[in-house]
């Protein structure tokens, strides 16, 4: 008897905790995270050598998509990233991939040149970029800036909804 209401209990508890954890959407990579308000001054050098900087941008809608190689999620992402980069980048939108992968820039490169990807990319990794904007180890992050460098959106993980909310908040700000 003992071990049958254990069981039960446990069972029972596991599917709370599950059916919580769906319902709030955590462990979705649907999340998203607390920041801060306005984006801190940052350097990042492109594959390409050219400086990007908060002040640099301003003006503009900005995504920061910070990513990897390696990263399923990520790789999904880039595409859209691609598509939102191509349609709007007319009105004022830029897009900064900043590939936080280990192994240095020659397998990022040998990536962006397979994906035709045509956005500038930097690499994060020991940039304080990743921990002046809320410590970010998970992957894909990204970060939706104003033209005033407000963050506006910030989303861990990326699937098909994030990326109706990501187009909407940029027709959103592109307006303003």
């Amino acid at each position: 008897m003992f071990k049958v209401s254990f069981w039960s209990r446990l069972t029972t508890m596991c599917l709370t905790i599950l059916m919580v954890s769906i319902l709030t959407g955590c462990g979705d990579g649907n999340k998203s995270a607390k920041v801060p308000k306005s984006v801190p001054e940052f350097s990042l050098t492109s594959l390409e050598g050219t400086t990007i900087t908060r002040e640099s941008l301003k003006g503009k809608v900005v995504i920061l998509d910070f990513w990897a190689t390696w990263c399923a999620p990520c790789r999904a992402a880039i595409p859209h990233l691609v598509t939102l980069y191509e349609t709007y980048k007319e009105q004022g939108l830029e897009v900064i991939g900043i590939s936080l992968d280990q192994g240095g820039a020659t397998e990022v490169i040998d990536f962006i040149k397979r994906n035709q990807v045509p956005y500038p990319i930097a690499i994060g990794t020991n940039n304080p970029i990743t921990k002046d904007l809320g410590n970010i180890t998970s992957l894909p992050t990204i970060i939706l800036l104003s033209k005033e460098s407000l963050i506006e959106f910030k989303v861990v993980g990326f699937n098909a909804e994030i990326g109706h909310k990501l187009e909407s908040k940029i027709k959103e700000l592109l307006a303003n």
